[in-house]
């Protein structure tokens, strides 16, 4: 599970710097909110769905 999640933010930071490698380190920043951002809500919903089954 945490592979799949690895790799899951791998392929959103790949996308990210894709499309903001042109605005340079405002891109970069963006990149980083959008890959530990994603992170942080993958994870968070791990945990409510793991809630809800207990």
């Amino acid at each position: 599970m945490a592979d799949r999640l690895t790799g899951f933010v791998g392929d959103i930071r790949g996308i990210a710097e894709e499309f903001l490698y042109d605005d340079g380190m405002l891109g970069t920043v963006l990149a980083f909110v959008l890959v530990f951002g994603g992170a942080a809500t993958a994870v968070l919903l791990l945990v409510l769905v793991a809630g809800l089954l207990a």
